[in-house]
């Protein structure tokens, strides 16, 4: 390297908000509020977790559940009201998050039926309680695939959003009842995901093994959602519960324990957090398995979380999904136009999980009157935890570029202004960017190493 400057950043253990990871955000829980209520509405003290918190009694978040209902989107068969969802993404943004979103088939309720038209050809309902329309006498399978497929056309690939979920059948697209579809059946609607969601990641319910049979036949990168994390014998007390029985033994028998490494894990609340401290539940046990299954992010269901598990919260946060630390950078401090800026770096993911979005990782040189931002052909999908990562690469520099001095920065950008850029767990956050240092731009001279030989 010409002249090579090496910097050590210096680490925080702040907490970091960060696209896709941590506690689904909580708009109940922001704003001026006169009283706090937990799910008891009982009241509660208020508290934040950091001085500049917009929650109260909550974390801050840059991850929204967002979801719609078919009904309300394919009003007419083939016709699409995707404002609908269009609508709840651009409130994600305004609040400065991306979005987990999920199409669901239909709920319980008669103002979440399937859609109008559907009911209109098949107005008798199914015994099954989780079911609004039996899928197997019905056309439900070549409809909802066609939804599917429709959605993944519009929607892979959307910035707003971090990933989705699949969902076949069932009350608010949770399962319910998917053992008795025909093994054809969940082909088609778990293809219709896999075929259209390229760019997007996924998350498929861990419930059936058939779904997931085929996601591992396809080799396809697909993660899994559960919906009952904390549950440590609310249902059959000492003799089975989510936590010790159900989620680590199908993790296993369903293979899905490497699926962290190529698509999220979600994790939603069972009752609400408020009801696990008051059963005296051991939530340092349920925040270590879920750091042993690679989690990215949970839904609190936008309730409280009590206050004497705020420090236990606190470092769950700093370890859920992806945080990288940059410990080392060596740059050339003088450079030429033209030529290239070469860098050496090591990072580390001190989280447990990778990022799952292809945000890319860039240079911007800052001069006088100029800004260049150089684009890494790095993929930081691929840093996973506790590994050495080292980044070293060469980055063209324009040539037109003005002799002077510049300052050097590094950002992970995401592309959306409201979201903002990736937080890196180092000092110097300048919206977004971490200066690193300064380095001359030359006009018209070689840089060492360099040669007209070709």
């Amino acid at each position: 390297m010409d002249k090579a400057v090496t910097v050590y950043p210096i680490r925080l253990e702040d907490i970091l908000n960060n696209p896709g990871i941590g506690f689904t955000a909580a708009p109940g829980l922001m704003g001026n509020l006169d009283r706090i209520c937990d799910n008891r509405r009982e009241e509660h003290k208020k508290y934040k977790f950091t001085e500049d918190s917009r929650t109260y009694n909550h974390p801050d978040s840059k991850v929204y559940f967002c979801s719609v209902r078919w009904r309300d989107v394919e009003v007419r068969q083939g016709e699409y009201r995707w404002e609908v969802l269009e609508e709840k993404l651009d409130y994600a943004k305004s609040m400065g998050c991306t979005a987990v979103v999920r199409c669901s088939p239909y709920a319980l309720s008669e103002e979440d039926d399937i859609p109008a038209w559907y009911r209109a050809e098949y107005p008798e309902e199914p015994d099954f309680p989780f079911w609004r329309v039996d899928p197997e006498t019905t056309p439900y399978v070549l409809y909802w695939s066609s939804f599917i497929q429709a959605f993944a056309a519009r929607f892979d690939g959307h910035p707003v959003i971090s990933s989705i979920d699949l969902t076949i059948v069932g009350a608010w697209g949770e399962g319910g009842g998917t053992e008795f579809l025909k093994p054809e059946a969940i082909k088609r609607i778990t293809d219709a995901y896999l075929d259209g969601f390229k760019i997007t990641p996924l998350q498929a319910l861990l419930h059936d093994p058939l779904s997931i049979s085929i996601v591992k036949e396809r080799k396809a990168k697909v993660g899994f959602r559960v919906d009952c994390l904390g549950d440590m014998g609310g249902f059959h007390g000492n003799q089975w519960s989510h936590m010790t029985d159900f989620y680590p033994q199908n993790i296993q028998n369903f293979k899905m324990g490497d699926a962290w490494e190529k698509a999220p894990i979600l994790f939603e609340a069972c009752w609400h957090m408020n009801d696990w401290y008051l059963q005296g539940w051991d939530m340092d046990y349920i925040i270590q398995e879920t750091l042993k299954w690679h989690i990215s992010s949970f839904n609190n269901k936008g309730t409280v979380v009590p206050e004497p598990w705020k420090e236990k919260v606190k470092a769950w946060l700093n370890k859920m999904g992806y945080r990288f630390e940059l410990r080392k950078f060596t740059y050339d401090s003088r450079v030429n136009a033209g030529g290239q800026l070469k860098i050496s770096a090591l990072w580390a993911n001190v989280g447990v999980a990778p990022i799952y979005n292809h945000y890319p990782l860039v240079v911007r040189l800052t001069g006088q009157d100029q800004t260049y931002t150089l684009h890494s052909g790095e993929d930081i999908r691929e840093w996973l935890p506790d590994e050495d990562i080292v980044w070293e690469e060469s980055l063209g520099l324009p040539g037109n570029m003005s002799e002077g001095e510049y300052r050097l920065e590094i950002g992970i950008e995401t592309g959306v202004k409201e979201i903002g850029n990736i937080q890196l767990a180092i000092e110097g956050n300048n919206d977004g960017y971490y200066p690193m240092g300064k380095l001359f731009v030359e006009q018209g001279r070689k840089a060492y190493g360099e040669s007209d030989e070709f």
